[in-house]
């Protein structure tokens, strides 16, 4: 976890330094309990100045953002409005409870299978060695949400019942980085 806090043509004091790391580190906090950098950069641009802010969060996510003003701190203050403004967002969009209707989630079993080096036997009489078994539960998304969550668990696939269609929808990822979805008519 590092704040990088640099001037181009321009100097950075120690006072906007710690101005710099003190606010930026409140307005992560309330969202994100960890990121990876925070890369934030001061120029001057013919009568103002410019602060751009990139962070790197821990969940492989970069927020980006320019603030424009008449001196360094209101360039800051705008830049990180903007970052709270979107992480509130995009934290929103993950937890919001009250778009979701009280519907019961279905639950269906989990089963870790052992792969075996063996060449497949097709007889009926061969069952797989069950490694583990649990239960999840299959939650009621949008595929717009059900993509954020795959992403924000690292997760290759992820079974959901579509919020629109009402219907089992899978969505994995492809060995080429694309996602596929299949969702039954």
């Amino acid at each position: 976890m590092s704040i990088s806090i640099s001037g181009k043509q321009t100097k950075v004091g120690k006072s906007l330094s710690f101005y710099v790391e003190e606010n930026i580190e409140k307005s992560l906090k309330k969202y994100f309990e960890k990121y990876i950098s925070i890369d934030v950069l001061f120029s001057k641009q013919s009568f103002n100045f410019k602060c751009e802010l990139n962070i790197h969060l821990e969940t492989n996510m970069y927020i980006n953002t320019i603030g424009i003003s008449n001196d360094a701190y209101g360039a800051f203050n705008i830049a990180n409005e903007k970052i709270r403004k979107r992480m509130r967002r995009y934290h929103r969009k993950i937890v919001d409870h009250r778009k979701r209707k009280k519907t019961k989630n279905s639950v269906a079993n989990l089963f870790t299978i052992k792969e075996s080096g063996d060449k497949i036997n097709t007889s009926s009489n061969d069952k797989p060695v069950i490694i583990a078994e649990t239960k999840v539960d299959i939650e009621v998304l949008s595929v717009s949400q059900a993509i954020m969550i795959m992403n924000l668990k690292e997760q290759n696939a992820i079974l959901f019942k579509n919020s629109q269609s009402k219907k089992l929808n899978l969505l994995y990822k492809r060995n080429d980085g694309n996602i596929t979805w299949i969702e039954p008519k």
